[in-house]
């Protein structure tokens, strides 16, 4: 059993690894202290926030003032289950408040404690659990049908190359021409199946994401339809598999292509991205890869379940491309998105930026 620092149960980085945004507030409504997750609530950084009043940051939007004072007037914790807030120009969030008053060494109330739970954010994570516990159970049923199915397809395949040895019949070997075919479609399938199921370890390295973007941009661009680039050439180095990335982004980039079938674009842009997560007392920032794509878009009804084996909207699809997706950014501790509107699908990929 390894070693656990003290640090990890440290006040400081117990108050960063909190998931929901916590701000400190005087009695005169102005910010004291606020955590890492109130700062990617407001997409700032602490120094540009604390000094500010409360009211400036959510401008319009008093609920969370109003609470705080019901707390003061009460002197006891407040909850709002479900509010409006805007920490940024044109961006409106749902939340759940609860202000909670802070009282000094006499006793005089000195401030309070405001907390905002994301509650997008809240049915994001239960939704990934769910689609990662069904991603677990489907693996393990793929690799139990795969190995069940793959050694007698074997043996057919094997009969049909000795037939086609013993006949002459043009009809008959065209029937076992058939066969081999269609067992290596199925062989195939398998194979896609175990890769969802297999646990790969996993070899992590620094890596340039643009060097990666560049290869499979360079497979994808034999049709119609090039990518086009839109980097951004001061990103650091990620943490990563570069093959598994590779795949992952080879599937991003193929189900865009595929989409514009009737003619069109697909953008692949990189930037930094305002996400910051805490591990060790750290704070890991992320890089964020987009591939937009302006065809037809997803339908509604698939969009809850798009990240689902077999689940797909093309007629020669398995729909097992974006579950493997989902699996390598699962592996590599990353965040994946969709967006999609009529004229307009993004797919949104987080990767840890490398820290040596």
């Amino acid at each position: 059993m390894g070693s656990i620092t003290k640090d990890c149960f440290a006040k400081d980085h117990l108050w960063d690894v909190v998931e929901c945004s916590l701000i400190v507030v005087d009695t005169n409504g102005i910010v004291r202290n606020l955590n890492l997750a109130a700062e990617r609530l407001f997409g700032k950084s602490d120094r540009y926030i604390i000094g500010e009043e409360l009211e400036k940051l959510l401008p319009g939007y008093p609920v969370a003032l109003d609470l705080i004072q019901r707390a003061y007037d009460l002197k006891m914790p407040c909850r709002l289950r479900d509010a409006q807030i805007s920490p940024a120009p044109g961006v409106v969030v749902a939340v759940s408040l609860m202000a909670s008053p802070l009282r000094n060494e006499n006793g005089d109330m000195a401030g309070a404690l405001l907390q905002l739970e994301d509650l997008e954010a809240v049915e994001g994570l239960e939704d990934d659990q769910r689609l990662n516990d069904t991603l677990d159970s489907l693996g393990n049923m793929a690799m139990a049908v795969a190995h069940e199915v793959k050694n007698p397809l074997a043996g057919i395949r094997g009969a049909a190359q000795l037939l086609e040895m013993e006949i002459k019949s043009k009809s008959a070997i065209a029937c076992t021409e058939l066969i081999r075919t269609e067992v290596d479609r199925i062989s195939l399938l398998l194979d896609k199946l175990l890769g969802l199921a297999d646990e790969q370890l996993i070899n992590k390295k620094e890596l340039n994401i643009h060097e990666i973007l560049d290869h499979v941009i360079q497979v994808c661009s034999h049709g119609s339809i090039i990518p086009v680039r839109d980097f951004d050439p001061s990103l650091p180095n990620i943490n990563g598999d570069r093959d598994q990335l590779i795949q992952l982004f080879l599937n991003l980039v193929q189900n865009a292509i595929e989409a514009n079938s009737n003619g069109g674009e697909v953008i692949i842009s990189t930037r930094m991205s305002s996400r910051i997560r805490s591990e060790r007392g750290q704070r890991r920032h992320f890089i964020v890869v987009e591939v937009k794509d302006n065809g037809p878009g997803i339908l509604p009804a698939l969009m809850q379940k798009i990240f689902l084996p077999f689940i797909t909207s093309k007629h020669q699809g398995t729909g097992l491309g974006l579950a493997i997706s989902q699996k390598i950014i699962n592996e590599h501790e990353g965040m994946i998105e969709v967006k999609s509107k009529p004229g307009e699908t993004v797919f949104r990929t987080y990767l840890h930026v490398f820290n040596s």
